[in-house]
């Protein structure tokens, strides 16, 4: 089986017909893989679509790729064979650059941003004599155009006179280590680099501040939370704890206090405290003892007066449990 053929998109260490370079790693190819269309001399109609590219590769400046031929329309089977019998041997890019990104270094005129859009078979390659300048409304340029272009960038004196005039700055050790700097140019830094620095580092020191203000809040209502539970329950024991005559209820609030300062001590001075005997059990009285029974405070209040004195005279244990 013969080694399928692969193309060279293209080779940023060769010159293009317009004269200048094209870094390989500038490239955007996404939109491409996702669709490798292959065109007829970038004829951007159905009938020149003649397949699509595979095992689209970028290795050591080259941007290559396999053709893969539409053979079962008459054009694609017809320059697939031209392809096959070495008839045709060029592939060109059709490219949406970045003019911005075009640099004059030394006597080369780089492009260091730009986006593939298609690759067409041609009869030149790409970078000799042949590649497809496309504008961002999808049009290919005019060749007129793409001169233009490239002498406005070669005529200018500088490439980016305000990156030329920029103020440097010299940084400490710390200083460079604190901004993430990995080393210092002899004639310093670039001012408005340390300021885009120091400017990610404020908007990180506000989101961190954002951050720790939220959990912060969160802190604050979870420790409300908890105090609040632990204030219900301790005044559900001391509540419990009136009710039993442990303590009086005017002293209430103070055993709060102290069950909220230790729920163990609280605990400790509740157990350690014997509830009162409810009235509502009574006091019975034996037979023979005067006459006078009582087995509540209310039976004891209804007695007449001698009666009461009786009571007390002949029950003094009784009538003390009364009145405890």
């Amino acid at each position: 089986m013969p080694k399928p053929k692969v193309f060279i998109l293209n080779d940023d260490a060769v010159q293009n017909s317009y004269g200048f370079y094209i870094v390989t790693s500038g490239g955007k190819l996404d939109r491409f893989k996702s669709n490798p269309v292959m065109l007829s001399d970038h004829i951007n109609k159905n009938e020149n679509v003649i397949g699509n590219w595979l095992n689209i590769e970028v290795i050591n400046g080259l941007i290559q790729a396999e053709p893969n031929f539409d053979v079962a329309r008459p054009i694609g089977l017809e320059i697939s064979g031209q392809v096959e019998r070495d008839f045709i041997k060029g592939a060109s890019m059709g490219i949406l650059p970045n003019w911005d990104s075009m640099e004059r270094v030394g006597e080369k005129l780089i492009l260091k941003e730009w986006e593939l859009v298609e690759a067409s078979i041609v009869p030149v390659p790409s970078n000799r004599n042949s590649i497809a300048i496309y504008s961002l409304d999808g049009k290919l340029l005019e060749e007129s155009e793409i001169q233009t272009l490239c002498l406005s960038v070669q005529s200018a004196p500088k490439l980016n006179p305000k990156k030329e005039n920029m103020k440097k700055i010299i940084l400490s050790v710390a200083c460079l280590m604190a901004l993430g700097f990995k080393e210092q140019p002899t004639d310093g830094l670039d001012v408005a680099d340390v300021e885009a620095k120091l400017l990610g580092l404020s908007g990180q020191v506000k989101d961190l501040t954002a951050e720790n203000s939220g959990l912060k809040l969160a802190a604050q209502t979870a420790k409300e939370a908890q105090e609040a539970a632990v204030k219900l329950a301790v005044t559900q024991k001391v509540d419990l704890a009136v009710t039993q005559g442990k303590i009086p209820a005017d002293k209430k609030e103070a055993f709060v206090q102290l069950g909220i300062s230790s729920q163990e001590v609280l605990d400790t001075t509740l157990d350690s405290i014997p509830a009162k005997q409810n009235f509502s059990a009574g006091v019975t009285v034996p037979a023979g003892s005067g006459g006078v029974e009582v087995k509540t405070m209310d039976e004891f209040e209804k007695l007449s007066f001698d009666q009461k004195s009786q009571f007390k005279l002949s029950n003094p244990e009784g009538y003390t449990k009364l009145f405890k």
